[in-house]
């Protein structure tokens, strides 16, 4: 297939040619490591045949200084920020852009410093993953004039254009779910409190018990962090003191120390506990039983808001200022109905293959 000499060839092409990513392409159009000496020759072979050149200049002439868009996120390591940054890197690879990526772990002066630093000059604009956003980086982005797109920021209504999923409507989807099954004696583990997000899923997952003729009393709702330690702790005490037969968890990480807990705690999954998780990591598709979650969707999210601001180097006005996408139940093998058991009275049920292991839930060995 050749291109004809007025058609510019661009990256998506030669990716969709190679049957590959516009991020591989990218690698290896600029030599980077990683990809096989199979995907290189499949790729080159492809930007060859469609007559690919780069062309940096009509970059400049799009508004962009430097080429590179800074990319700051939670951190390096966990799924929730990779995927977003994956699908933000396939979108600038399109655009034959470029990231220089940073982790802030949710911490205010640190990402103050890092938009400062990114803000001499260094980037065209910036991308931001689950920033905190205090007042003092909202003036520095309005004062240095840096162009921005925020998701899933702390606060839900900054100023900036920014990309949200329907938290509130994901999570009554998911809390649903478990009412349908049965379930009336439902825990829930939110996120933590002073994320706008948490407290729309938790409203969520409220409305849905309260329209059902159900309520979770505070007792069956207790907070925890992201992490699989503090969240298999908090379920464990749950479990062990108010016998629910689900339990919604605020997000993913959450959702993976409940259902560990419930193990610990002598319940098989989901013969005797059922577990719904918000997020949809990889993960939750490769443990067993594979997790019942709400999806949002992280590499759309990223590449979505990837597009935002391109549109905004490009001097293009964005259509919407937020961009809420839709979440989607995924049901996979962690939800059930309740058990025909006396569970529900309060008793507890210890299967012979699962028993409670000494001091957590009260198991003695």
């Amino acid at each position: 297939m050749e291109a004809g000499l007025s058609d510019r060839v661009t990256v998506a092409q030669v990716a969709e040619e190679a049957g590959v990513s516009a991020m591989t392409v990218s690698n290896v159009l600029n030599g980077r490591a990683g990809a096989s000496e199979e995907t290189r020759r499949r790729v080159l072979g492809a930007a060859e045949r469609l007559g690919y050149q780069p062309n940096l200049s009509a970059r400049n002439l799009k508004g962009g200084r430097t080429g590179l868009v800074g990319v700051m996120t939670l951190d390096l390591t966990g799924q929730y920020g990779l995927e977003i940054v994956r699908g933000i890197a396939d979108e600038l690879a399109c655009d034959e852009r470029e990231m220089l990526i940073s982790a802030t772990y949710q911490d205010a002066v640190r990402e103050r410093e890092r938009v400062e630093f990114l803000a001499r000059g260094l980037v065209d604009g910036v991308l931001m993953v689950a920033p905190v956003l205090e007042d003092g980086t909202m003036e520095l982005l309005r004062r240095k004039n840096l162009p921005c797109v925020v998701i899933d920021p702390r606060r839900l209504d900054v100023p900036l254009p920014r990309v949200t999923v329907d938290n509130y409507g994901g999570m009554r989807q998911g809390t649903q779910h478990l009412l349908d099954l049965g379930h009336t004696r439902i825990a829930y583990l939110r996120g933590i409190a002073d994320l706008e997000s948490s407290a729309v899923r938790y409203q969520g997952f409220r409305d849905a018990l309260r329209l059902a003729g159900a309520d979770a009393g505070e007792s069956m709702v207790a907070e925890s962090d992201f992490s699989y330690t503090q969240s298999f702790r908090v379920a464990s005490a749950m479990i062990a003191g108010h016998r629910p037969t689900a339990l919604v968890a605020g997000g993913d990480l959450i959702a993976f120390g409940a259902v560990d807990a419930a193990r610990a705690c002598g319940l098989r999954v989901p013969g005797e506990f059922s577990v719904v998780g918000f997020d949809d990591l990889p993960q939750a598709a490769q443990m067993f039983p594979a997790l019942t979650t709400v999806r949002q969707p992280l590499h759309e999210m990223g590449k979505i808001a990837a597009r935002m601001l391109l549109s905004l180097l490009d001097g293009r006005p964005l259509l919407l200022q937020n961009m809420q996408i839709p979440t989607e139940l995924i049901v996979r093998g962690t939800t059930a109905p309740p058990p025909l058991s006396p569970l529900a009275k309060g008793a507890h049920v210890t299967s012979r293959s699962a028993r409670p292991r000494p001091g957590i839930c009260g198991g003695t060995g």
